[in-house]
């Protein structure tokens, strides 16, 4: 991959004579997006302990499974109808209808977990392999299988409930957002599109990356706070308890948390780490 001036998604934090790299994640990747680059490489040969933003193997357990049907569908009597506006559920019938998807089952989902299930069903639509943006081909997939194997120390930022209740417990409004977002098919006025995240992010070019995002949410700044600065300040008190283990850490959390004036650099710069970006 070419990147412009060296720089990556990659910063090192001095900690006494340990060092921690923070490296800002593509969740998704293509194929053709690796092998990645060699710093990101030996930063995990030197870091015994792999620290990523929640465990995907959680997902799997029935505790899991039950808390997300608890508050990602509708009581008894309730429908989807009532949360979102006429416009919406137009689009949303559309879809439907184009992915086969059962309306009498969609209806009992809430916008936050159905704006989920649109945008992996969206992905799944895709058949050349190579150009396919997977989950599967992520970041932090990629290094925590890696981890694995090689018998490194994992530990996580958050609980994987935790990370639903960012979305689950937003208002129905802020879910209806979500779920138009999952349904447009056309980019919105100044939003840039998924090959210029890409191309962003290899470009290391984070501050650019989280203005973007931010943008996109100028009017839903609520959804940012719990999606982003809430999380983002919850994990540096976690980062700075993991600094006191002693060791070289490698932190991985996806590309939108690190730059931009409520990122993770930014945190630990005001923290008064010397946090710079190679």
């Amino acid at each position: 991959m070419t990147v412009k001036d060296d720089k990556f998604f990659f910063w090192t934090i001095k900690n006494g004579n340990n060092t921690a790299f923070l490296i800002g994640s593509m969740h998704l990747m293509r194929k053709d997006m690796y092998p990645i680059p060699d710093k990101f490489e030996n930063a995990f040969s030197v870091s015994p302990i792999i620290v990523f933003e929640s465990n995907p193997d959680e997902t799997k357990t029935p505790e899991f499974k039950q808390y997300v049907q608890s508050v990602g569908f509708y009581p008894p009597g309730e429908t989807i109808w009532k949360d979102i506006s006429p416009k919406t559920r137009e689009k949303l019938l559309e879809n439907l209808s184009e992915m086969q998807f059962p309306v009498n089952v969609a209806e009992k989902i809430r916008p936050w977990l159905l704006s989920t299930m649109v945008e992996g069903m969206s992905e799944d639509d895709i058949e050349d392999e190579d150009s396919k943006l997977q989950h599967a081909l992520g970041f932090d997939t990629y290094f925590l299988k890696r981890a694995k194997q090689e018998g490194k120390r994992v530990m996580f930022l958050e609980k994987g409930t935790v990370q639903v209740d960012c979305t689950a417990k937003m208002p129905a409004s802020q879910q209806e957002f979500l779920l138009k977002d999952a349904l447009r098919k056309e980019l919105a006025e100044g939003e840039i599109s998924l090959s210029e995240v890409i191309e962003l992010w290899k470009n290391g070019e984070a501050d650019t990356l989280e203005f973007h995002y931010r943008d996109h949410h100028k009017n839903q700044m609520k959804i940012y706070q719990s999606v982003i600065i809430n999380r983002n300040r919850r994990w540096l008190r976690e980062i700075e308890q993991l600094f006191r283990l002693g060791e070289n850490l490698m932190i991985i959390v996806g590309g939108g948390h690190v730059g931009g004036p409520y990122g993770l650099v930014r945190l630990l710069a005001e923290k008064g780490y010397q946090v710079v970006q190679e």
